[in-house]
């Protein structure tokens, strides 16, 4: 397990030693720019190999306690990015350009949110002190050949192991390079870190706890944790950290959660694991010992929805929102529960009371205009769904939905267009070509929807514009 946690650690810096070299082999300096055009090709590179983690609450999660450490602080002229890694190993790191990646194996490990924001702060402080650009900027020219057998074991192997492997290869040929941060570069961080946690409301010793953690992760499973290869000298740090909460921020108390629901995330990282029964049980053992701690019982229903155990589902949300009147994500749930069992007329009562407490809850317009679908109220229906238009989900096409509505209400040239630019997103030419023409058929020439339909079909016949199939403008016609 340790020598995959290894090959995890080095696949991934493989790719960014890719991306730093594959345009030039030598940097006198490397500029905030340069930072700018690294950090997001690397995320690009990460997001079309679907290695990043595509979930909103989850990712809104992370980008909120990330947004707290920032706020206040000095930073450098970066747009910050915060993005969740799907991978179970434990581990957290920054790239050039402000893009700090958590994997979801580290969110599950802590033990509350200030340990999160801990690593994340330390990530931040990586950042803002651009210790990789320091690293490129002292490097030397690099030898092509090392170069392409890295690009060989990015983009040519099978992935897994094997991929890891020839990437393990093609690093050890390239021994002027080295993006291994130093004991130096771990405590600026460090240091950096621990100010903006505090200034963001955060109990100091949090950063310390998280590493503590990980020791006791090492010592009960005898796996070092990813962490620890890509942050050494931890017992350094440690003595390090403590001497800073001992001496200047001896009288910092602060708070273990202040965006709150950790729980809750913890749980929507595990709902595709496949031992989920044994979440379920830890979650039981928990809840048994806190029978009011909402997070519990929601995170509870969760899991109990997603085995199949409805009732058990609809007790423990009901419990939750005796307790939290005003918890808008135990309405949604609530709600969309009862249109699963076909009570739509329940479900837009707690649907019309989440969005009462909150009116821009994408998730919340979706189940409502899902809930007045089910009851054949397609004019409201679709009102919900025109707000979403340009909102993207985790697993749907909002134009999908759009479609069949604007169908059912007898509106064929808009059905036949919004069926148009659902099969464009999903990578359909031939079938979107089809929606599109038949649209042409219900709307006068030279209309402004006419004009949009000629030119998505036009993008889609252009070899370079369908490259990009996905970015479409549509406009709204009721």
């Amino acid at each position: 397990m340790r020598k995959l946690f290894q090959k995890q650690y080095i696949y991934l810096f493989s790719i960014l030693f890719i991306i730093l070299f594959r345009t030039s082999f030598c940097y006198a300096e490397f500029t905030i720019d340069d930072e700018r055009k690294v950090g997001k090709e690397f995320y690009d590179k990460l997001a079309s190999h679907n290695i990043l983690l595509e979930n909103r609450p989850l990712n809104q999660y992370i980008t909120n306690i990330g947004n707290l450490i920032l706020n206040g602080n000095k930073q450098v002229p970066f747009e910050f990015h915060f993005s969740i890694v799907n991978s179970s190993a434990i581990n957290a790191f920054a790239t050039p350009g402000g893009y700090i990646y958590i994997n979801k194996g580290l969110i599950n490990n802590v033990e509350n949110e200030a340990e999160l924001a801990g690593v994340i702060a330390h990530e931040i402080g990586h950042a803002n002190a651009r210790h990789i650009a320091s690293i490129i900027e002292k490097s030397q020219k690099l030898n092509i050949a090392a170069v392409a057998a890295i690009l060989a074991g990015a983009f040519l192997g099978g992935g897994g192991e094997a991929t890891a492997a020839i990437a393990a290869f093609s690093l050890a040929g390239a021994t002027t390079l080295s993006l291994k941060y130093s004991r130096e570069n771990e405590e600026e961080a460090d240091r950096r870190g621990i100010e903006y946690l505090v200034k963001a409301g955060y109990y100091p010793a949090a950063m310390v706890d998280f590493m503590k953690i990980m020791k006791k992760y090492e010592f009960l499973s005898k796996t070092m944790p990813s962490y620890f290869l890509t942050h050494p000298a931890t017992d350094e740090r440690i003595f390090y950290l403590d001497s800073l909460i001992l001496t200047k921020y001896r009288q910092q108390k602060g708070a273990k959660n202040i965006v709150g629901n950790l729980c809750r995330m913890q749980t929507l990282l595990s709902l595709n694991d496949n031992d989920l029964d044994t979440k379920y049980s830890q979650l039981q053992e928990s809840s048994a010992k806190n029978p009011k701690d909402v997070d519990l019982l929601y995170s509870l229903a969760m899991i109990e929805d997603k085995l199949g155990k409805t009732s058990d589902a609809m007790e423990h949300y009901q419990k939750a929102l005796s307790l939290s009147p005003q918890d808008e994500d135990v309405l949604k749930n609530l709600g969309l529960i009862n249109i699963k069992l076909g009570k739509a007329n329940l479900a837009q009562i707690y649907l019309q009371r989440a969005i009462n407490i909150n009116p821009n809850n994408d998730e919340v317009i979706l189940a409502l205009g899902q809930s007045y679908d089910a009851l054949d109220n397609y004019q409201n229906a679709l009102d919900c769904y025109l707000k979403l238009e340009n909102k993207s989900f985790d697993e749907i096409d909002i134009h999908y939905y759009i479609a069949m509505v604007y169908g059912k209400l007898n509106n064929q040239g808009e059905s036949h267009y919004y069926f148009g630019l659902y099969f464009k997103k999903a990578k359909k030419k031939e079938s979107a070509l089809f929606h599109f023409r038949e649209a042409l058929n219900f709307f006068p020439a030279g209309s402004e929807r006419t004009e949009i339909i000629k030119k998505a079909i036009s993008d889609l016949n252009s070899p370079e514009k369908s490259k990009s199939q996905n970015k479409t403008t549509s406009k709204n016609y009721n």
